[in-house]
């Protein structure tokens, strides 16, 4: 990385601050790798877009019974189905839900 490259983000990171950068990047990581959603450019909007449709549970039974999954439907509603379909994904010991519905709904 060039000199003025690195000048850049240094600045960058000082106006907007380390931190939110950080879980940013967590954020867009999650998404690209658990749940497929690849974007060439992640903006803040798709940053709040995100956040809005993702949903952290402590384990299958709890998921199912607070969103009415397995009510609606009950032959998808296997921890194996809900996470190789990458409905949720195991992260950090939490069962995410991603509701693509929401993702692709959302309009900010």
């Amino acid at each position: 990385m060039s000199e003025r490259k690195l000048n850049e983000w240094r600045i960058y990171l000082q106006m907007i601050g380390k931190k939110q950068v950080w879980k940013n990047r967590q954020m867009i990581r999650m998404m690209e790798q658990e749940f497929h959603i690849e974007k060439e450019m992640w903006t803040d909007q798709d940053l709040k877009k995100a956040s809005r449709a993702l949903f952290v549970f402590p384990d299958v039974e709890t998921f199912l019974s607070e969103t009415g999954w397995e009510k609606d439907n009950p032959e998808y509603s296997s921890e194996t189905y809900l996470t190789s379909e990458r409905i949720c994904r195991w992260v950090d010991g939490k069962l995410i839900y991603f509701s693509r519905l929401m993702w692709e709904e959302d309009k900010i």
